[in-house]
C-alpha cells in the first residue's frame, strides 16, 4: 500500500489523500470499511478482483485501465447525495480533455462517459455509514467484449492513454474543482455544464425502468437530475433512475 499526499505537476495542491495499492477486491469494498475516514479519501487499485458496475454486474477490471474510488462526506452548501453522481461525471469528462478532444466525449445519463459514442467508463455510486462513495472505472488500455453494450477504450480508438496513476491525479483535480463549484453555485451550474456535454439531447432514446419499457425524445434534466422523456402527443415524464439507450 502506497498512501501520499497529491499535487499536480503544475504545483496546485489537493487536500485529498491517495492510497494506491497492488490489488484489491473492490476500491468501493476498501473505502467501505475505512470506519471514519475523513472526507476526500481516494483509493486505486492496479487490479481489482472483485469489481462490481450498476445493478450488482460484475466490471471487468483488465489491467492497465484506472480503478479508483473517493469518500465523500456532507459539507456545507451541498446538495442531496444524489447530485454527486452529475458532479463526478463532469469531473471525470473534464479530466480525460486532457488527453482527448472534447469534441469526442460526451456524458450519457446519469454519469457514463463516452468516447466517439461508446461507453468507455462508468461510475458508481454507494452509500456507506453517512458518506457516499463514488467509484470510477475508466477503459485507458483495453476493454471487454461481452458486455451488454459496446465498451471501447483510449487505446481501441487511437489515443495514447495516460497512465493510471496520471488520470487519477487529473480526476482528483477535476473533482475537486467541480464539487467546489457544486458547493458555491448550487446544482444549477452542475447541471447546466452536465446539458452542454450531454450526448443524444433532442435525439430519441428508450428507457428501460424495471419490468417498464418507455421511448420517446430525451428532452433535458429536472432541476432534480431526473432525465424527462417527452413523447409523441406532447406530454413529458421526469425518470429518475433506470437505463436509458439511445435509438
Amino acid at each position: 500500500m502506497r498512501r501520499r499526499r497529491c499535487c499536480r505537476a503544475g504545483g496546485v495542491a489537493l487536500t485529498s489523500t491517495l492510497v494506491e495499492f497492488d490489488e484489491i477486491g473492490s476500491t468501493n469494498d476498501w473505502l467501505a470499511t475505512q470506519d471514519g475516514a475523513a472526507d476526500g479519501l481516494w483509493v486505486r487499485a492496479t487490479r481489482q478482483s472483485g469489481g462490481r458496475g450498476r445493478r450488482g454486474r460484475a466490471w471487468s477490471s483488465l489491467e492497465g485501465n484506472l480503478f479508483i474510488s473517493v469518500l465523500t462526506r456532507p459539507q456545507a452548501g451541498e446538495g442531496p447525495s444524489q447530485q454527486l453522481s452529475f458532479v463526478a461525471a463532469v469531473a471525470l469528462d473534464r479530466a480525460l480533455q486532457q488527453w482527448v478532444p472534447s469534441a469526442h466525449l460526451a456524458l450519457k445519463w446519469p454519469n457514463d462517459l463516452l468516447l466517439i459514442g461508446i461507453k468507455v467508463s462508468g461510475i458508481l455510486l454507494e452509500g456507506s455509514d453517512g458518506a457516499t462513495i463514488i467509484g470510477f472505472g475508466v477503459n485507458l488500455v483495453a476493454h471487454p467484449a461481452d458486455t451488454e453494450r459496446p465498451a471501447t477504450s483510449l487505446l481501441a480508438q487511437g489515443y495514447a492513454a495516460p497512465s493510471a496513476h496520471d488520470l487519477a491525479i487529473a480526476l482528483m483535480e477535476a473533482f475537486d474543482a467541480t464539487r467546489t463549484a457544486w458547493r458555491d453555485y448550487g446544482f444549477d451550474s452542475i447541471r447546466n455544464a452536465w446539458l452542454a456535454r450531454a450526448a443524444g439531447l433532442g435525439a430519441p432514446l428508450v428507457a428501460r425502468l424495471g419490468s417498464e419499457t418507455l421511448t420517446g425524445t430525451f428532452d433535458g434534466l429536472d432541476t432534480d437530475g431526473a432525465l424527462r422523456l417527452r413523447f409523441d402527443d406532447g406530454s413529458s415524464r421526469a425518470i429518475h433512475a433506470g437505463e436509458v439507450f439511445q435509438l
